[in-house]
């Protein structure tokens, strides 16, 4: 190493911790540069982890174990958009869904042991121990969380963590691909699961732990809290960037499935493009994931109401208008939506009968089909 590698950059120390001599908050070098926190200040990364100190001991109690995944997931995805690596975005998603496996599991722990087994009433303290234990799903330790621990977690937080936790499952078992393997909308996806989990880990689980255990989650919580700053300042930044091309596209512009930015744009070369992370789909195949990640349809099967995630549009002929959707000039206002036309078709209806939409007329309340046939029966 050169004698120019050991200098320090030169920064402001007295800010970071006046009790704290140069010795003792040496910074930690990595490939690429100074890691830092708190990069406004021109604050050096706090070194006092000392699980990244050489020789220490291979000790990761639940809650650091899962802090540790979450500072992991903040340096690999701080260097932004244009230096994200594939291996960047691999292990960003697998130390997201592990971090908050662990931290959710840490919450469901502390209200009983047992509540993180698949089957509570089957639970031994030994396998739980040893780590042999058949634990709870993820869709499990959520509804567990809130309906016997009284944890607030909303259904926009809840689809988020889930989402998570398949992309998770998809990479270990078949790698990071298509739309997934996307720079922006996996930082965008992170900066959402982070953002909950550090308000799940301030109200719900860093409250509940003893005082001691809580004051040693202070330094990993600065770094998670400075780096999702930067990632959604990143986030924020970019949506400003195309603010202006998305502006006369607001009435047909929905919320992309992948990185869930109000970006999603239908257009009229039989494509979907979001304009935030760059995922471009046939209007069909939009169409169909926006209907099923972000409205929560079943690709295969009719809802209550009979409705199926996508319909075909009376209009076009594609089997890509969805019912229920709704855009970015009125998000509180569920539209017929046509991923083919590339706007919302007014003047329909569900026809009570088949379910089928259908240009209703004169308050006509089923299809002509239905009528025809009704009146052949009669």
């Amino acid at each position: 190493m050169s004698a120019a590698d050991d200098e320090l950059p030169d920064l402001d120390w007295e800010p970071f911790d006046q009790a704290r001599t140069h010795e003792e908050a040496a910074p930690v070098r990595q490939p690429g540069g100074w890691r830092r926190t708190n990069i406004a200040d021109g604050e050096l990364y706090d070194p006092r982890r000392e699980v990244e100190h050489p020789g220490s001991e291979v000790f990761f109690p639940p809650v650091p174990n899962g802090l540790d995944y979450l500072v992991s997931v903040v340096e690999h995805l701080e260097s932004g958009d244009d230096r994200a690596s594939a291996r960047d975005l691999k292990y960003a998603v697998l130390h997201l869904a592990a971090g908050a496996e662990v931290l959710l599991k840490a919450r469901l722990q502390l209200e009983h042991w047992t509540l993180v087994f698949k089957d509570p009433g089957q639970a031994k303290r030994s396998e739980l121990e040893d780590g042999t234990l058949k634990s709870c799903s993820p869709e499990e330790t959520v509804q567990r969380l809130k309906d016997i621990a009284g944890a607030a977690i909303g259904d926009k937080e809840t689809s988020a963590v889930l989402k998570l936790a398949k992309h998770r499952n998809a990479l270990q078992h078949y790698g990071l691909i298509g739309p997934a393997a996307n720079a922006r909308a996996v930082e965008s996806q992170a900066a959402e699961v982070l953002d909950f989990l550090i308000r799940f880990l301030d109200e719900e689980l860093l409250p509940a732990l003893p005082w001691p255990e809580m004051k040693s989650t202070e330094t990993d919580m600065e770094h998670i809290r400075g780096g999702l700053s930067r990632i959604q300042g990143f986030v924020k930044k970019r949506m400003q960037r195309i603010r202006a091309d998305l502006e006369p596209l607001r009435d047909r512009t929905v919320q992309c499935p992948d990185c869930d930015q109000w970006a999603l744009v239908p257009e009229l070369d039989h494509r979907v493009i979001c304009r935030f992370c760059g995922t471009s789909q046939p209007t069909h195949d939009g169409a169909t994931m926006y209907a099923v990640f972000v409205l929560g349809r079943d690709p295969t099967s009719p809802d209550l109401f009979g409705i199926m995630a996508v319909e075909e549009c009376p209009d076009c002929g594609d089997e890509s208008l969805v019912v229920g959707a709704r855009t970015a000039a009125a998000p509180d206002e569920p539209v017929f939506f046509c991923f083919g036309c590339a706007q919302v078709v007014p003047g329909l209806a569900h026809c009570n009968r088949c379910y089928v939409p259908f240009r209703s007329q004169a308050g006509k309340t089923a299809c002509s089909d239905c009528l025809r046939n009704a009146a052949v029966s009669d």
